[in-house]
């Protein structure tokens, strides 16, 4: 319910549909179509002075799907706590097969036959983790590379949001379309990766025959403690790591530069890579990676 002929944009804060706003006359339709609100889906608007995050749009999605609904995949996790995919990134839903559920732009439906592990969510159902996790692994509509879906599972180990036991135990008996790929990225994760960059990085080495170890600390031979290095060959003394932009924040350039310079000290040699790198020309990346290795 609205506020009648409400002034004040507090009280649109949250998702709500243009239509029952205008019907109720807490907003003309002129006001409505004005920069004070912002369009998040069609019909569902939200005041212009709100943040617009990925889970926010999910909240407006719910708004327009039927109740057999779930919402699952990384737009689950987002409401689980974990943000890994913009506000305009598609909200995910997957549906039994023969609920009514209209195409619109912004939504990615998947259809199912098969039971779907959830719980209620406001008048919808949200995925259980391991039920979004199932959902990411297998999504193929998506074009997620192999290795970013590989990034998206490592988050959801590295937060907690499912443990590797309990996400074998789900997936591995199971039959869905898209299993072998799933299981392909299973085969693949790891919990301690610490971006999502880092984590398609080390599946594009591992990929392609090289298999750098994760987390590597660096001691020297008196026993002090250099650093901890994101992907390494120690056997080669060569250190991967990804630079993302906020590695050009404030101090952190001189940050790495003197941790690198004491590992260097060790006869250790860095490899960097950046943004531009690893989404430009991942093979590339590999290519010079194995060229070093070679040195």
């Amino acid at each position: 319910m609205f506020q009648r002929r409400s002034r004040d944009l507090v009280d649109f804060i949250e998702p709500f549909v243009g239509s029952h706003a205008v019907a109720e006359d807490a907003l003309t339709l002129l006001e409505l179509r004005s920069p004070s609100f912002t369009r998040l889906f069609r019909n569902v608007y939200v005041a212009s002075t709100t943040e617009v995050t990925h889970s926010m749009r999910c909240r407006a999605a719910a708004l327009l799907a039927p109740s057999g609904a779930v919402l699952t995949g990384c737009s689950a996790a987002a409401v689980w706590g974990l943000e890994l995919v913009g506000p305009q990134d598609l909200v995910e839903f997957v549906a039994p097969e023969n609920l009514k559920f209209n195409r619109q732009a912004g939504l990615h439906i998947r259809r199912t036959s098969r039971v779907i592990d959830s719980e209620p969510w406001g008048d919808i159902q949200l995925a259980t983790p391991p039920r979004l996790a199932l959902d990411v692994a297998t999504n193929t509509k998506l074009h997620r590379s192999l290795p970013r879906t590989v990034g998206y599972l490592d988050a959801f180990l590295g937060s907690g949001l499912v443990n590797l036991a309990e996400l074998q135990r789900y997936l591995m008996p199971r039959r869905d379309n898209g299993m072998v790929r799933a299981k392909k990225a299973l085969a693949l994760v790891d919990a301690r990766a610490e971006s999502i960059p880092e984590s398609e990085l080390r599946v594009w080495l591992t990929v392609a025959g090289l298999k750098p170890e994760v987390q590597v600390d660096v001691i020297t031979g008196a026993g002090d403690f250099l650093g901890r290095l994101d992907l390494a060959f120690p056997a080669q003394k060569l250190a991967v790591e990804y630079d993302g932009e906020w590695h050009l924040d404030g101090i952190q350039p001189r940050l790495d530069a003197q941790r690198r310079a004491a590992i260097e000290a060790e006869g250790w040699r860095f490899m960097i890579v950046t943004k531009a790198d690893l989404y430009g020309d991942p093979k590339r990346v590999v290519a010079t990676v194995r060229a070093s290795l070679s040195l």
